[in-house]
Order: structure tokens, then sequence, then C-alpha cells
């Protein structure tokens, strides 16, 4: 009757020794990786979703870098349009003073450097690519050319590629940002303005010097309309400013999200380590305990009264 009886206590504690060295061996697992599992499967149901996570978690990430490297190219952008607000200021001053003095002197020299200035701005370049050159980046988006020759052109559209649409740049999810406008919407008022000026001079004569009535009427017309394009690269320069702002804004939100979506991967992946460290503790009395009885079951057989 005892053996009977023993039979079965003897290979229940033979499996509680098992379970507790699995036990303490999962929970050693877990405190040396700090990992609730070693592979995906051990997260059952909640793989998927882990999965889901981590890889909105990776888009995340690289559309941050992206913006990162976004800021730097804003910077460049909002130095070529301030240069060329700058220039389009120095030109409408000559403008001011040759109407306020009737003398032209030095007109000519400042439209020269404004027309440089504006060109060079307009064909500005970050890491390879023209700023103002939309969805074509890789292709110049205007063609330079001094005054004297811009005089002779019927107009300016010759000097204006075709870049292609205003790129656009995703920040958040569902909201697009213009990156820039194209060089011809922003550049080409003012070009169009010296072309006229230098083709009323072929027909009529030089703003140099002595104004006539007829010169004094010309650069009256000339005031308002190089106030207007003047406002206009202003206007440009702020938004790009406001670009900036929301690139920044954009940064932070997404770093928000991020961290946020980190700790709730995290709060998956990593295991309490308090909590293993107190399933290691109750493992490890568990076997103790099965060890012991097991020790005494074993010697409790019919082999021990026939020694």
């Amino acid at each position: 009757m005892n053996r009977i009886s023993t039979y079965n206590q003897f290979f229940a504690n033979t499996n509680g020794l098992l379970r507790g060295q699995d036990a303490m061996a999962e929970a050693q697992r877990q405190t040396s990786s700090g990992k609730n599992a070693q592979d995906l499967k051990g997260y059952g149901a909640d793989a998927s979703r882990l999965l889901s996570a981590k890889a909105v978690s990776a888009r995340l990430e690289a559309r941050t870098d992206a913006l990162k490297a976004l800021q730097s190219r804003a910077e460049v952008e909002a130095t070529a349009l301030e240069s060329a607000s700058t220039a389009v200021a120095d030109a409408r001053q000559a403008i001011m003073n040759a109407l306020a003095n009737e003398n032209g002197a030095g007109l000519r020299t400042a439209m020269e450097q404004a027309l440089a200035t504006v060109f060079t701005a307009a064909n500005q370049q970050y890491a390879g690519q023209f700023i103002f050159g939309g969805t074509a980046g890789y292709d110049a988006p205007t063609n330079p050319i001094d005054l004297e020759t811009l005089g002779t052109l019927p107009d300016t559209s010759a000097q204006f590629n075709d870049t292609g649409d205003n790129r656009l740049l995703t920040v958040q999810d569902g909201y697009d940002i213009t990156m820039t406008a194209s060089a011809r919407e922003i550049f080409q008022p003012f070009i169009d303005l010296m072309q006229d000026i230098r083709t009323w001079e072929q027909a009529n004569s030089p703003l140099s010097g002595k104004l006539s009535p007829a010169q004094v009427a010309f650069v009256q017309t000339l005031i308002p309309q190089i106030a207007d394009i003047h406002a206009g690269v202003i206007d440009h320069e702020a938004a790009a400013g406001t670009k900036a702002k929301q690139l920044e804004l954009s940064i932070l939100a997404n770093e928000e999200q991020a961290t946020t979506l980190q700790k709730t991967i995290g709060d998956q992946e990593n295991a309490d380590l308090a909590e293993v460290a107190a399933r290691l503790s109750a493992a490890q009395v568990q076997y103790e305990a099965s060890a012991s009885i097991f020790s005494q079951l074993r010697n409790v057989n019919l082999l021990q009264y026939l020694r």
C-alpha cells in the first residue's frame, strides 16, 4: 500500500522539480536580458502589435532625422532670401535717390549689382540641390545674364527653367508644408522690372546724370512697382521663417510621439526586474521544497526493506 501511495507522489515531485528549474531559468534569463521574452513568439498575441509599434517608431525617427537635416537647408534658404531682399532694397533706394535728386548717377551700377545678387540667390544650393528648384532639384532654376544682355531680350522667360512643381514635405502624419516657392515665383518680378528699365533706356536715353522731365516721369512710375516687388520678397522671407518654425515644432512633436511609442514598446518588452526577483525567489523556494520532498520519497520503496 505504501508503495502504491508514494508512486504518484514521486512523479508529482519530479514534475515540481522540473517546473521549478524552468521557472528559475526563465527568471534568470529575464534578469540578465531585461526582456520579457527572448523572441517574438514569446510575446504571443502582442507580437503583431509590437512589430507595428516598432515600424511606426522607426518611421518617426527617420522623419525626425530628415526634418533636422531640413533645418540646415532652411537656414541656407533664409540666407538666400535675405540676400535677395537686401539687393532689391538697395535697388529701390537707388531709384528713390535718383528721383529725389533728379540725377541717375550710380543707378546703373546699383541695378547691375542687384541683378547679379538676385540671380545668385535664385541659384543657391544646399547639399547639391537647388533650393528654389522645385521637384527637379538638380536643375538650375535660372540662367543668369547681365543687365545689358537682359535689355536685348523680348522677355525674361528664357532665363527661368521648368523645374516642376514646388516640393511638399510631410512633417507630421496628415500635415504637409511647401518646402520652397519656385525661383520664377519669387525672383521673376524683379528681373522683369530690371529688363523694363533697361529696355526703356535703350529706346529713350540712359538714366544717368541729370534727369530730364521725361526721365523723372518714368522713374516716378518705378517707385510703386519696386515697392510691391520688395514687399513680395519680404513676404517670401517671412514665409521661410514661418516654415523654419514649423520644422522646429514638427521635430518636437515627432520626438514626443517617438518617446511615447518607445515607452509603450518598452513596457511590453522590458521585464519588471523587481517582479522578476520576487518570482525567482519564489521559484527557488518551490524548487528547494520539491527537492526536499523528493529526497525523502526516494528512500520510501521496497528495495530499502530487501537489503
